[in-house]
């Protein structure tokens, strides 16, 4: 069966219509509130009365192009993208990935990366593999090496879920567009500890009988929150604003009502800000944006994006691109452009795309402006309709983007955020042959970026710049120098789960890095080690946020004096001397 993915709604979304035009009037603001022109609403309802189904969108699989396909642009990429002798910021792993098709990427609390195998090769959509990429004993992951970590259970094969790392270490994943190559939008979940190499089925919440590709994010308090895009999604589908929080020490769910919220779930990601809150893009009822308050469990009104700054494609596509936070709170939004032209379409749409700049200021809620315009290649239209971002050690964002809706090719951006610029930056060997949504990004702890798009040659990205000293974690205190192997121990200082989540993707992907890895080197050998870290008290990304964190020494760790560091998002502490006993 041809893998194919769902575009922006569900056959049958006409029974939800009525449904949704409610959910837009029921959460909309009060006549006092400047949120929602009448306009506005009244475009929305429209919407939501003449959605008309489309067809799933064929899921093209990676080319397997050599590196002789790599893109013949060189342009410079400045100070975040300095190229290595090759000419090129990318440089492919020595070992290439033993499986499949690498999809979902999420960083381990013991420096290891965790992919999860998602064979589209036209055969199916979705696994319950996952395999483990660990850096070499220089720390290096192009030089890492693979092996494959239990499976979750049998009939799990997601495509398209939510995901994250939680703060005692183990990776939760929920949902699934897919199982396999079926769209059922699922309501399955599992977790996986990964000190027993082992996997639990997680209950869905109460009366949710679909979740599918739902965002989820951790709160700073280490609560994992979770969306519902939609309910009875194949036989009577129903756009919801419902959210869930997890009890993570007895897997069960507390359901919250999203009051205030303007529009539905569906598609919208989120960025959890210094605040505490999460702010969304409304992508049914575009240029309005919403912060979710964890206190009273309420969403409000954060101001319109700036008219020729909105980065949302509204119906029929809707989508956006990646939400990039930047240290300090501001959000880079790469835009998903206004074409609709989408495969077996071809791009012809000629014409630039608009990105969007968040302001965080503490005690207000924030400001929008207009950010630098993605220019047309080629005489078409380049965005991300759904595709990831990454924030650099220097600040500034990766992204890529592609032509019109989920068409090829895809190009490299690096947003200078000091002079609020573009510079395209080398394409990866396949880019002619990638649409943005294929593509992952995670940020490393050495502050490289591990890419992929579903082809079996994985890339690293590594940057220029240098992050501001502000910006690094500190160690307060240590609760002993001597360490011993196999042996556990704890840690508290500042800024240790970092000022900003590292890469984003979407309602599709999360794959989050705001928390606190330890780094030990041997000083006489320069051996690198991960301990494994657990308990953070918070991933608050907030300067100056006091917490703390229980470290644990795998057993083969080199013995002798060594340097201790907190890294967060590539970007390293002050060493701290110890020794290895």
């Amino acid at each position: 069966m041809v893998l194919r993915r769902r575009s922006a709604l569900l056959a049958g979304a006409a029974l939800c219509l009525a449904a949704l035009a409610g959910l837009v009037f029921a959460y909309a603001p009060s006549a006092a509130a400047p949120r929602l022109s009448a306009a506005m609403r009244t475009q929305a309802g429209t919407q939501a009365a003449s959605v008309i189904p489309r067809p799933p969108l064929l899921h093209v699989t990676g080319s397997g192009a050599t590196s002789a396909a790599r893109s013949a642009d060189t342009r410079s990429s400045g100070s975040s993208g300095s190229s290595g002798s090759s000419g090129s910021p990318w440089t492919p792993l020595t070992n290439p990935p033993p499986f499949g098709t690498p999809g979902t990427m999420l960083l381990e609390s013991n420096g290891t990366v965790l992919v999860h195998d998602e064979p589209d090769n036209n055969v199916t959509g979705g696994s319950n593999q996952w395999w483990a990429l660990t850096p070499d004993s220089s720390g290096s992951y192009i030089n890492g090496t693979w092996s494959q970590i239990a499976s979750m259970p049998a009939a799990y094969t997601p495509l398209y879920f939510a995901s994250a790392i939680l703060p005692d270490g183990r990776m939760i994943v929920e949902g699934g567009e897919y199982i396999g190559e079926n769209a059922v939008w699922s309501n399955e979940g599992a977790i996986y500890n990964p000190v027993t190499n082992a996997w639990a089925s997680v209950a869905p919440p109460p009366g949710w009988t679909n979740m599918g590709d739902a965002a989820s994010d951790v709160l700073a308090d280490g609560t994992f929150m979770l969306q519902q895009p939609c309910n009875t999604c194949v036989t009577n589908p129903n756009l919801t604003v419902d959210d869930a929080l997890l009890n993570a020490r007895t897997l069960t769910w507390t359901v919250i009502p999203a009051a205030g919220k303007n529009d539905p779930n569906d598609e919208e990601g989120w960025t959890l800000e210094p605040s505490g809150q999460l702010l969304t893009l409304d992508l049914w009822v575009p240029a309005a944006t919403q912060l979710y308050n964890p206190g009273t469990q309420s969403w409000s009104f954060a101001g319109n994006t700036a008219v020729d700054g909105n980065p949302v494609n509204p119906f029929p596509v809707v989508e956006i691109g990646p939400q990039v936070e930047m240290p300090g709170g501001n959000v880079f939004v790469v835009g998903a452009g206004t074409s609709t032209q989408e495969p077996p379409t071809a791009c012809t749409t000629d014409a630039p795309t608009q990105t969007a700049l968040y302001q965080y200021q503490p005690g207000t809620a924030g400001t929008w402006t207009a950010g630098p315009e993605i220019p047309a290649i080629g005489g078409q239209e380049m965005d991300s309709t759904d595709g990831p971002g990454s924030v650099l050690p220097d600040g500034n964002v990766l992204f890529d983007v592609s032509a019109c809706v989920y068409n090829a090719p895809t190009h490299f951006f690096v947003y200078n955020v000091g002079s609020n610029t573009l510079t395209q930056i080398p394409d990866v060997p396949n880019a002619a042959n990638d649409s943005s949504y294929y593509t992952r990004m995670l940020a490393l702890p050495n502050g490289q970026v591990l890419f992929n798009d579903g082809s079996n040659q994985m890339e690293v990205y590594t940057a220029g710049g240098t992050p501001n000293p502000a910006w690094a974690p500190s160690i307060t205190s240590l609760s002993s120098t001597t360490l011993a192997p196999g042996s556990s121990y704890s840690l508290s200082g500042r800024q240790l789960a970092g000022l900003d989540p590292g890469a984003t993707y979407g309602d599709d992907v999360q794959d989050n890095t705001n928390f606190p890895l330890v780094r030990i080197t041997n000083s006489a050998t320069g051996v690198v080690t991960y301990a494994r870290t657990s308990n953070w008290t918070t991933v608050s990304v907030a300067p100056g946020t006091r917490s703390s964190t229980n470290f644990t020494l795998p057993p083969g760790i080199p013995a002798g004096k060594s340097t201790l560091v907190v890294v967060a998002n590539g970007i390293a502490s002050p060493p701290v001397r110890v020794t290895i006993s």
